[in-house]
């Protein structure tokens, strides 16, 4: 099993989320097209300071791109790059460099503020200027016909920018509605959590008092053992409480988390809190438990962390099938992360049911008899994407399943 295999699309190259060929070929983008640019080439590059001051006399001309351009070492480094971005254009090495370094310019725009429109104009300025060089070299007529041509181009232009701002007008209106469907759901999810951690902290109390009350009226007449176990259903009834406390906590300040709130923590506690909830499990069916050594540190919610290693043990122990049943704790550490691995011989899960574990309440045909919610994996991956995190799984039916949590951990350079 592969620890570093993950179906997982985040941080996806450009050139794998945009279709070069497929595009070039819409455009009717060939050969000729490279051939001809490239021919341009010299007389573009003799020109292009030329073009670049002149667009950036046009950009201080206008309040809202102006205010990008306070920092004059900045307007330096900015001429730099447009000068060997026009350049690289005339190249046409349709390539996957090609592609990511046009990804980067947009993304850099749009975190900046920078609208689509304003990008659109900056390629208006270029074509008409270098329209006027190339008109400029024949006589009267083919430049009167330029001017038509720049004209036209400019209302395409216009058109592109219109029929663009309706397409962000909606995209706009269509995320605020998800985000107010999401604050809502919030809003309605916290208000369960505390009606559901007040039912169900009511019964624990009561078996916490009935255990004190057994101890009080009749402890002196009880076996030693019998004292010992009802002690340790008190310990457990309170520790339980506790966790309800806890996960109600971290479930009203879901909507409030960010990147930010990640602490550090030791994962090696977090999963010694894991194991002591499942360990009359594992003693019951003799499961032999694992963990590597040294385990590291990382950066998330402990409590919630903690709850997916009790989930992802209860899982394994759960679905334990063998006479030696074995439970493998593991981690690989990477630049940054660390990758939690959980592996055990258990019955494993068909290859066609991969893709759909962590789906709420969905459970194997065969695993139907066994107690369980179907949704402890599904709570799980919630809470791991909520630390900025990943979790996957690898299995073989038969023989049994590898789960992996990475995490980002904290440098122990630091």
């Amino acid at each position: 099993m592969n620890p570093h295999q993950d179906a997982s699309t985040a941080g996806a190259r450009p050139s794998e989320i945009v279709d070069l060929s497929r595009l070039l070929a819409f455009l009717e983008i060939d050969e000729t097209d490279r051939q001809r640019l490239r021919e341009l080439a010299p007389l573009m590059k003799s020109s292009a300071v030329a073009f670049v001051e002149s667009f950036y006399r046009h950009l201080f001309s206008f309040e809202e791109t102006a205010k990008f351009l306070k920092d004059p070492a900045l307007v330096t480094r900015l001429k730099e790059s447009q000068l060997s971005h026009l350049e690289s254009m005339l190249e046409a090495e349709w390539n996957d460099a090609y592609t990511a370094r046009r990804y980067r310019a947009g993304d850099v725009h749009a975190q900046v503020g920078i609208s689509p429109q304003i990008f659109l104009g900056a390629y208006n300025q270029y074509l008409q200027f270098y329209m006027r060089q190339l008109a400029a070299q024949f006589d009267a007529p083919v430049r009167e016909y330029a001017e038509q041509v720049i004209s036209l181009q400019k209302v395409v232009f216009l058109d592109i920018g219109l029929t663009l701002e309706a397409y962000f007008t909606q995209a706009t209106h269509n995320l605020r509605r998800a985000l107010d469907l999401v604050y809502q759901a919030n809003a309605e999810l916290r208000q369960f959590a505390q009606l559901t951690s007040h039912d169900l902290k009511t019964p624990l109390a009561t078996m916490a008092n009935l255990c004190d009350e057994a101890l009080d009226e009749f402890g002196k007449e009880m076996p030693a053992e019998a004292v010992k176990l009802i002690d340790s259903a008190r310990g457990r009834a309170f520790r339980m409480s506790n966790t309800i406390d806890e996960l109600l906590s971290a479930t009203i300040s879901l909507s409030l988390h960010s990147e930010d709130d990640a602490e550090e923590i030791s994962s090696e506690q977090a999963l010694a809190e894991a194991i002591d909830q499942v360990r009359p499990l594992l003693d019951q069916k003799s499961i032999e438990l694992t963990i590597a050594a040294g385990l590291p540190r990382v950066l998330g919610d402990r409590v919630r962390i903690r709850e997916v290693f009790y989930n992802l043990l209860s899982n394994a122990i759960k679905f334990s099938d063998k006479r030696k049943g074995r439970i493998k704790i593991g981690y690989t550490l990477r630049d940054g992360e660390c990758i939690f691995s959980f592996a055990d011989n258990g019955t494993g899960i068909p290859a066609e049911e991969l893709a759909r574990v962590f789906v709420p309440f969905r459970r194997l045909p065969a695993h139907r008899e066994i107690p369980g919610s179907g949704l402890g994996l599904y709570f799980a991956k919630n809470m791991i994407e909520q630390q900025n995190g990943r979790i996957w799984v690898e299995s073989e039916l038969g023989t049994g399943s590898c789960f992996y949590v990475l995490l980002k951990r904290v440098d122990p350079k630091l």
